[in-house]
């Protein structure tokens, strides 16, 4: 299957896990929530990875704790954080930066540069964010910086993969989720959110729609971005992030009753423009999108 195809499937769990997030909120403390969530993710994973007959040995667990710590531990502490303060396609906008962000950090870190097309495309996405804040900048509410924070974190980690040329994305998937689970249980207990009385009181049917899209869903999405970044690179991958949106907004209107809004719908056509641009836009040594290996 095409890495594309992968990634258009791994937009579909992350944008409908915005909506499950939503409502399971109302009904869990945010941070029992993120906790379950990553344990879920790992248990999976973790099970795939001995149905498999995987190894789970892995030579670079320092640099894997420090990918746990910030694309998961950090990243799900500050979007839950965020989360409760937004409306959920106003989340979901927020991957509109991803790229913008891998852009600096691939600059600074990576030592590379971008064609002009890149630099179009990078151009309209933030457009489409300032779109679905109508440029009130400087009066946004407290959570869209939790949520900036967080997808700050998890760029700087994906950057950090493909300048450390990390490999075997199964086995570092696992190990990151499980380091991030760690952080946040200890973080979880500290703030005494460790209880368990709410988890019993969730329906079967929000517990199937946990299980898949955040469970099963978001060990899928780690995957799948970490063996993008080294197929693709980190910039690339991110522009898949802002189809992330578009998912969840029509998600949103069914299941959170929330409001048609024309900005926000002329922002996922400025999306997918500059997703289409980038898909086309050929791999040379020279481009931000390429792993220079």
């Amino acid at each position: 299957m095409s890495i594309y195809v992968q990634l258009l499937l791994a937009s579909f769990f992350w944008g409908s896990n915005v909506i499950v997030m939503k409502l399971l909120l109302h009904e869990i403390p945010f941070l029992l929530l993120a906790t379950m969530r990553v344990f879920l993710s790992f248990v999976f994973l973790g099970g795939y990875l001995a149905w498999k007959k995987i190894s789970f040995q892995y030579d670079y667990q320092k640099k894997a704790l420090i990918i746990g710590i910030l694309a998961i531990y950090l990243n799900f502490f500050f979007t839950f954080l965020g989360m409760n303060e937004v409306k959920g396609i106003d989340n979901a906008f927020m991957n509109a930066l991803a790229p913008i962000l891998t852009f600096v950090f691939s600059i600074l870190l990576l030592k590379q540069k971008g064609s002009q097309k890149e630099y179009i495309a990078i151009g309209l996405t933030v457009f489409a964010f300032l779109l679905s804040i109508r440029f009130q900048i400087f009066s946004i509410k407290i959570g869209f910086w939790y949520l900036f924070i967080g997808m700050l974190l998890y760029m700087l980690a994906n950057v950090f993969i493909q300048k450390w040329n990390l490999h075997n994305c199964l086995t570092l998937s696992f190990y990151e989720l499980l380091y991030g689970f760690i952080f946040l249980s200890i973080h979880c207990y500290y703030k005494g959110q460790l209880h368990f009385e709410p988890l019993l009181q969730i329906s079967l049917f929000h517990w199937l729609l946990f299980i898949i899209i955040s469970g099963i869903g978001f060990a899928y999405i780690q995957v799948i971005y970490m063996k993008s970044i080294g197929t693709i690179g980190a910039l690339k991958t991110s522009f898949f992030l802002s189809l992330n949106p578009i998912i969840t907004y029509f998600e949103s209107l069914f299941f959170l009753n929330e409001k048609f809004d024309w900005l926000h719908f002329i922002g996922f056509i400025l999306l997918a423009l500059a997703i289409y641009m980038i898909k086309g836009q050929k791999e040379k040594g020279t481009t931000l999108f390429h792993n220079n290996e």
